[in-house]
């Protein structure tokens, strides 16, 4: 098992979309979800490449500062 990366909410607001499936690969900076708050909006990107082992929040769901929002284990090099 490689390291594990938890996404975290940079701030309250709700799940607008989610861009990928558990057991999806991810690319570094690729998009993850979207989060608003009133006329905020803000894309967050996956911080490492590597394969969704969590989704802990739906579409539609609010969330707070600092939630744990999916789980990303490291794709190991080599």
């Amino acid at each position: 098992m490689g390291l594990k990366y938890d996404v975290v909410s940079p701030f309250a607001g709700t799940i607008e979309r989610i861009f990928f499936r558990l057991s999806d690969s991810v690319q570094e900076g690729e998009l993850l979800f979207t989060l608003a708050e009133g006329s905020r909006r803000m894309d967050i990107l996956s911080p490492v490449t590597g394969s969704v082992e969590a989704i802990e929040v739906e579409s539609g769901e609010p969330v707070i500062a600092g939630m744990i929002l999916a789980s990303i284990v490291l794709r190991q090099e080599g």
